[in-house]
């Protein structure tokens, strides 16, 4: 084992080992926070389902583009997650606003037909939503 010295001289053992397990515990904790994502993505999905405004739609292309990707943050390299709706229209569903900018000739009237819906949808869930996402997280990666 290598003696390691602080920078009084004195010698201090062992924190190889002491360095190796907090490595351990941190591999562990970056594990558990993929999972958090998971939890936070799937409670999204859901909470867009009921609680209005929810997603327009029922059933159709813009519903079925949800996603969930896993992603490594490019500063801290820390996992991180990116999810929402794929298809090309999503954006101009959800901002559907009296006065919107691109009017009917890029997306046409949007006939709200499911109970509950209506623009910013996703927008709304996320605020709605922020206590609950962080401690979702916070549950997983407790040591």
């Amino acid at each position: 084992m290598a003696v390691t010295r602080n920078i009084r001289g004195t010698p201090v053992a062992g924190i190889e080992q002491v360095a190796a397990n907090i490595n351990k515990e941190l591999a562990k904790m970056v594990i558990r926070s993929v999972d958090g994502y998971r939890r936070v993505a799937v409670f999204m999905f859901r909470e867009m389902n009921t609680t209005p405004p929810v997603i327009p739609v029922d059933t159709g292309n813009l519903r079925g583009s949800w996603f969930q990707e896993f992603v490594k943050d490019l500063k801290t390299g820390n996992p991180a997650m990116i999810f929402g709706f794929g298809a090309n229209y999503a954006l101009y569903v959800h901002e559907r606003v009296g006065g919107a900018p691109w009017g009917n000739s890029i997306v046409g009237d949007i006939n709200w037909k499911r109970k509950g819906s209506g623009p910013k949808f996703f927008e709304a869930a996320l605020k709605r939503n922020q206590k609950q996402i962080l401690f979702l997280l916070q549950q997983e990666i407790k040591i």
